[in-house]
């Protein structure tokens, strides 16, 4: 109760006074602080009409970079649609280019197997299929493509297939003896395992037919 009737005189302290200051001020001073409180509320504004401007040019930017990033996201789409294009196109080619290479040995083989209905010489006709083989040789050698020498060498799981193995002492262990298919590769790689048979030591055969 006390409060409220403190607050209350010392609001009515504070409305007397300001009251007493209007009064006693000039007619020129309160016209000169009319004026300034119109130039206050003026900069007010123009600050407000800047912010406003500031963030329409942010939301104009922003929108420009968003249509920016959707025309970079369509020309790489469109990039990536071309260079698949040109892929299928190249890889397309190069098989072409290499099929119609092999045409050649097709044409060579059936010269071989027409002379040989009518030739009794069997000479002639090997030296032909010979010529023809080296011919496709030749051929895979220009597209990298290289036979495995694996006779004499140690057995390697990535480059072997073994379908047999061969007890023997005149080898040592795990060494490729024979060869039923040969393997190639394509520049480094693999291109086929060879097919082949392997020797095992007669002692370990022995020790594991005691077991």
């Amino acid at each position: 109760m006390y409060n409220k009737e403190s607050k209350k005189k010392h609001q009515g302290k504070e409305r007397l006074m300001d009251s007493k200051k209007y009064k006693s001020m000039t007619k020129e001073e309160i016209i000169r602080k009319i004026v300034e409180k119109e130039e206050e509320l003026k900069n007010i504004e123009e600050e407000l009409s800047d912010n406003k401007k500031l963030v329409q040019e942010k939301d104009n930017l922003c929108k420009e970079y968003l249509k920016h990033l959707e025309r970079l996201q369509a020309d790489f789409d469109n990039y990536k649609k071309r260079q698949e294009k040109k892929q299928k196109e190249f890889i397309e080619f190069a098989n072409a280019r290499l099929l119609n290479t092999l045409l050649s040995v097709v044409d060579n083989l059936e010269r071989a197997l027409d002379s040989s209905k009518n030739n009794k010489n069997a000479k002639a006709i090997k030296e032909g299929i010979n010529n023809t083989l080296k011919e496709f040789h030749n051929i895979l050698n220009k597209e990298g493509v290289k036979p495995m020498q694996s006779i004499g060498h140690r057995f390697d799981p990535y480059e072997h297939e073994a379908v047999m193995k061969m007890e023997t002492d005149k080898y040592q262990e795990d060494t490729v003896v024979e060869e039923f298919q040969k393997g190639y590769y394509i520049k480094s790689k693999i291109l086929r395992p060879a097919i082949v048979k392997v020797a095992v030591s007669s002692d370990k055969i022995k020790n594991t037919n005691k077991k």
